[in-house]
């Protein structure tokens, strides 16, 4: 009696975690379906107003493929094994958002206030290269409070990706969130590699965010992922004197740009993060940057988590040690500047540039 009362109450158990997992999946899938189903909206609204957000933008195109490729990417299949449920759902929910949100206020004309944005949020700014208007991605905090000064971030988001892939990520939002940090991904022209006139857009982002809020003009970062890791050091060096601290994912310097890398962050702090099990990015590659660097002079700090891949999310362990690294301290009142050695030919990295087209940011 006692083994038939143990097995069934191993079947009972058994049954229920079935049940649990069974509840769990019909969730998963609904929330799909609906996701999919506001997508659909999106996309008839891009389509019924197609030329008139192509005449304010000239992003019609891309953002129909933008939404066609979410579309497929929502769905339960698309979730990466490391990635659990509810951060794949959560993920996508805000992704959907900003995508109803772009094509919103380009159909209509009617553009939300960056000052007004709680949350996230995909909104326009003017570029000051040709005067169109180019999407940035918004995150304020709930705790943002506008009578204290916050830090501020500049995301480059990765090939493939878009500015709402960075916002998109519960990672980057918990930092977020942790340290009170507004952060602002602009698209920069989309896989531009962040070549001219891309960079003038994020600075021009920068100067947006930091007309719009109170921000703390010495803790102000920039960061990247993937492509945006490599633009970084295309990007940053540019205007060292904006930043307090650099901080490169899954992608880093390639020859062309480490002298000038090396030149620019001298008084900088780097933070470099990658996975042990990047499928993208070379093994030892950001190992042999961080030691280039620290080499070179500057200071560099390394980070590599233990099975950890490509993207964001599925570092969050070590991006968010570098993340609170970064921003607890002041290292433009803090460090003293120390030239670094004059380079004299381009440092073989063994990495050419461009970096290699990943995948979309989460799927890999």
């Amino acid at each position: 009696m006692k083994a038939r009362a143990g097995i069934g109450a191993t079947a009972i158990a058994a049954a229920l975690f079935l049940t649990s997992g069974s509840r769990a999946d019909v969730a998963g899938m609904d929330a799909a379906g609906s996701l999919q189903a506001q997508l659909t909206v999106a996309r008839n609204t891009l389509l019924q107003h197609f030329r008139e957000i192509n005449d304010r933008s000239g992003l019609a195109p891309a953002l129909q493929e933008r939404i066609d490729s979410d579309v497929t990417g929502v769905a339960m299949s698309a979730k990466p094994a490391w990635m659990d449920q509810r951060s794949f759902v959560d993920y996508n929910t805000v992704m959907v958002r900003l995508d109803q949100s772009i094509v919103d206020q380009l159909a209509s004309g009617r553009y939300h206030d960056i000052k007004a944005v709680r949350g996230a949020d995909d909104l326009l700014m003017k570029s000051p290269v040709d005067g169109s208007l180019q999407p940035v991605a918004v995150y304020v905090p709930p705790s943002y409070d506008a009578s204290r000064p916050v830090p501020l971030v500049v995301f480059l988001h990765g090939r493939t990706a878009s500015e709402n892939d960075v916002i998109a990520s519960p990672t980057v939002r918990a930092a977020a969130d942790a340290t009170h940090a507004i952060v602002v991904a602009p698209y920069a022209r989309g896989d531009s590699q962040y070549v001219d006139p891309a960079s003038v857009d994020v600075y021009a982002a920068l100067d947006l965010a930091a007309k719009s809020f109170n921000i703390d003009r010495k803790s102000i970062y920039l960061a990247g992922h993937s492509m945006g890791g490599y633009g970084v050091f295309i990007v940053g060096p540019k205007h060292p004197e904006d930043w307090s601290g650099v901080m490169a994912v899954s992608g880093g310097m390639v020859t062309e740009t480490a002298n000038d890398a090396i030149r620019g962050f001298a008084h900088l702090p780097l933070y470099l993060v990658v996975g042990s099990e990047d499928q993208i990015v070379p093994k030892g590659y950001m190992k042999k940057n961080a030691d280039l660097l620290s080499g070179s002079g500057l200071e560099a700090h390394y980070y590599e988590q233990p099975g950890g891949r490509h993207a964001i999310d599925s570092l969050a362990v070590a991006f968010q040690r570098a993340w609170h690294d970064m921003l607890s301290r002041h290292p433009m009142a803090l460090i003293t500047p120390t030239p670094a050695p004059a380079a004299t030919g381009a440092p073989n990295l063994g990495f050419p540039s461009p970096s290699p087209a990943p995948g979309p940011t989460l799927h890999t």
